[in-house]
């Protein structure tokens, strides 16, 4: 199993960055398994190739983010990895 991630620190709020890791997961057709509900500040979602966890932490001046993916395959994790963190770092929150 290989697990990479990468951090992040969006000018946005927890809640927001969240609500864009969860429509980012969506939009490649991953299963959300928790979404974005407002309880805590994570999401997960995957498929049978790979697994995304995304964490929010609030910071002064905007939110912490960390993506991080695993899969049995390396180049899967990664590209899964940077796919979504790419879509979360470069959407503005509406």
């Amino acid at each position: 199993m290989y697990v990479v991630y990468g951090t992040f620190v969006k000018p946005s709020s927890p809640g927001g960055c969240l609500a864009l890791a969860e429509q980012a997961l969506a939009a490649q057709g991953l299963a959300i398994v928790k979404g974005a509900d407002g309880v805590d500040f994570l999401v997960v979602g995957g498929n049978d190739l790979v697994t995304l966890t995304t964490v929010a932490v609030p910071q002064p001046g905007g939110t912490w983010m960390v993506v991080s993916a695993s899969s049995p395959d390396a180049n899967v994790a990664t590209q899964a990895r940077d796919v979504i963190r790419g879509m979360i770092e470069t959407t503005p929150v509406a």
